[in-house]
């Protein structure tokens, strides 16, 4: 997302803020600190949790926010002007859904609340702009990547034994070792999407500087970790492992974890959005913010151009479900035409690629059916999507 810039007030922080959204989780409402649960099937298309990190908690990594139109926007219209008694509202029906309940921070905040006034609201008047209602401030740039139910449950058990941790022991955040992007990052490492990364609570200058340089230079990932590199990461897990090449993909580590689990991150429904900062016409509490900063190398890892091309000229196949499902058929049939049976014979590899390649193209040409008959770019290609919108520093 990008920096918060409250009028009247210091903006946010350089590197950006990130959350997650995860359709097909609920919170767990009896938990004594923030937990997510699996939602029923019946009722997975309508449920969802935002995640997300801020550095004031202690006793939790992460605060979950129910339903998309709250994380996202307050659950104030686009329509509406936003002015103080509109914030307030916001504050009010947060409070009211008690998911900052169990949230505590540091005792010199603390000591700030007014008189009068709860220490839940206290907690959610820090986190409004960056734990939820995020558009009020910030543009969130948001990768989206389908994965199946059991991969979707150990990202969500990643994240509660995080919570449980800190509940126990405390949390320790820091802008460059364990920061927001880290727990996106390490949770989506859960269901296998990457490697993870290291948490640290200090940074070590010649470690992560060298860490840095290596990753570049071998195409991997340091243990420093950035929203807007997160974006582009999820992007490409989404669209660009190699599953055109039987060879390329045999070769490719990320593929080869994700295959032993039963499926292949880089599939249809793998979109990019963008949430946009409430118009400016009718924002009265904020200015826009600038792009959160990214790791880039020009010519050798240049993600910045990935990161402009993304957020202000993705191609349609990214933004439209029904291109995004042609595009991904197409690709399905030609890698699976291109099999050649002798080479791959007494392969067990090859066997369980190809074979994963046509259950794709199956479920990919029902979704397509099903979104000719209903008319709409609406179908989604897989029941449990989990959605990382990266965005500016909290």
């Amino acid at each position: 997302m990008t920096q918060l810039r409250r009028r009247g007030a210091r903006p946010g922080g350089w590197g950006g803020h990130a959350t997650m959204f995860i359709g097909g989780a609920e919170v767990d409402r009896a938990a004594p600190v923030p937990r997510v649960l699996l939602a029923d099937d019946a009722q997975a298309s309508e449920t969802g949790v935002g995640i997300s990190v801020n550095r004031v908690f202690t006793n939790a990594n992460w605060v979950a926010v129910a339903g998309r139109d709250m994380f996202f926007h307050g659950g104030v219209a686009s329509d509406a002007v936003l002015d103080e008694r509109q914030y307030d509202a916001a504050v009010t029906r947060a409070v009211g859904a008690g998911w900052f309940d169990q949230i505590r921070v540091g005792t010199d905040l603390m000591r700030q609340r007014p008189t009068g006034m709860s220490p839940t609201e206290h907690v959610v008047r820090q986190s409004i702009g960056t734990d939820f209602a995020l558009t009020f401030g910030r543009t969130a740039y948001a990768a989206r990547l389908p994965m199946p139910r059991d991969a979707l449950a150990r990202v969500l058990a990643h994240l509660n034994a995080l919570n449980d941790r800190a509940a126990r022991d405390g949390y320790n955040w820091n802008a460059y070792t364990n920061n927001c992007s880290h727990v996106i990052h390490n949770a989506l490492a859960a269901a296998g999407v990457w490697n993870s990364k290291n948490v640290r609570g200090q940074l070590d200058i010649v470690r992560d500087l060298f860490g840095l340089v290596a990753a570049v230079a071998r195409r991997r990932m340091a243990d420093l970790s950035f929203p807007a590199n997160t974006f582009v990461r999820l992007y490409e897990a989404g669209n660009e492992r190699p599953i055109d090449d039987l060879a390329a993909a045999q070769a490719d580590q990320d593929i080869a974890r994700t295959l032993s689990f039963g499926w292949i991150t880089t599939g249809p429904g793998a979109l990019v959005t963008r949430y946009p900062m409430h118009d400016a016409s009718r924002n009265e509490l904020y200015t826009a913010g600038r792009d959160p900063a990214l790791a880039s190398v020009p010519l050798l890892w240049d993600k910045a151009r990935t990161f402009g091309r993304l957020t202000r000229a993705a191609p349609v196949y990214l933004t439209d479900l029904a291109s995004n499902l042609d595009h991904f058929r197409m690709r399905y049939l030609a890698a699976l035409a291109a099999r050649d049976d002798d080479a791959a014979a007494d392969d067990s590899f090859a066997d369980r690629f190809y074979a994963r390649l046509a259950a794709d193209l199956a479920r990919t040409n029902a979704a397509i059916a099903s979104l000719s008959n209903a008319g709409v770019s609406s179908a989604s290609p897989s029941p449990k999507p989990v959605s990382a919108s990266p965005s500016s520093s909290s």
